[in-house]
């Protein structure tokens, strides 16, 4: 484990010569959803489409974080099943059955590599079975008061009726920067992965926000062919920090810089309902 911090993509364009031009700015479509909200108190700053049911992708993982931190040591050895090995949709680290791996390796696995097959291993590992986990999910979603979300898994791929909205990953996310072990696991660009025996192996952070935008810490990226490209991103200026969700937008990034831009810049007070 890398002991240290616990404590605490990705668009890239190739252009060929000869093909065709890209989209101007007022062709590329507006996300489905968006929300930037204040870390501290919860408010929103602005909004569109936040209540809308969507794809939330591997933005699930937060949730998914949330409850294993509360239930789990960092440092416990966690077997891998057959089960957590055998997925290989999507990300992911490649478990195989019978490697031992720490709670916390796993947690960056999720966080930030985005891994399924760990979503897999830590939702046995902390309650048993994966169909038990999701029990939970569901319940401590709705004592969240993320009320317009339904989870079918621990990890996000796409699934009937699983399924999230802007405001409700927003409110998970300010609930999983208030937990110092994760807050400080999101903003890191890399983990260190060392284990007897084994290569060190670094897992690299998905979330580009992490390195383009000045105070930028979290929080998770997301993509499904059904969710399109997602973020929960979150940055910190002067003390403040402010939450910003977008969802299915071809350029996620430059969307969630613009939209932090644009919350700093408010002034404090009243803002529109979601």
């Amino acid at each position: 484990m890398n002991a240290a911090p616990f404590l605490l993509a990705c668009a890239v364009v190739l252009t060929a010569a000869g093909a065709a031009p890209g989209p101007t700015p007022t062709q590329v479509s507006r996300p489905a959803a968006t929300v930037v909200m204040d870390a501290k108190t919860g408010r929103v700053i602005s909004s569109h489409n936040a209540r809308r049911p969507h794809p939330p992708a591997s933005a699930t993982k937060m949730l998914t974080a949330i409850l294993v931190a509360e239930r789990l040591d960092p440092a416990r050895a966690v077997a891998i099943s057959p089960h957590a090995a055998a997925v290989r949709e999507g990300s992911t680290l490649g478990l195989a059955a019978g490697e031992r791996w720490s709670v916390a390796d796993l947690l960056a696995g999720i966080l930030l590599s985005s891994a399924n097959d760990a979503a897999v291993a830590l939702a046995e590992a902390s309650h048993g079975s994966v169909g038990a986990f999701v029990a939970a999910m569901n319940s401590r979603a709705a004592g969240l008061g993320a009320t317009g979300s339904r989870f079918s898994n621990p990890h996000g791929l796409h699934a009937p009726g699983h399924h999230s909205t802007a405001y409700d990953l927003a409110v998970i996310a300010r609930h999983l920067l208030a937990v110092p072990a994760l807050a400080g696991m999101v903003r890191l660009q890399a983990w260190v992965v060392a284990r007897e025996g084994k290569e060190p192996r670094t897992l690299a952070s998905t979330n580009r926000l992490l390195s383009t935008y000045p105070g930028a810490d979290g929080v998770k990226t997301g993509y499904t062919a059904a969710s399109g490209p997602s973020i929960v991103g979150s940055a910190t200026r002067e003390g403040r920090q402010l939450i910003v969700v977008v969802l299915n937008s071809p350029r996620v990034f430059e969307e969630a810089a613009g939209l932090l831009d644009l919350g700093f810049g408010a002034t404090p007070g009243a803002a529109p309902r979601p």
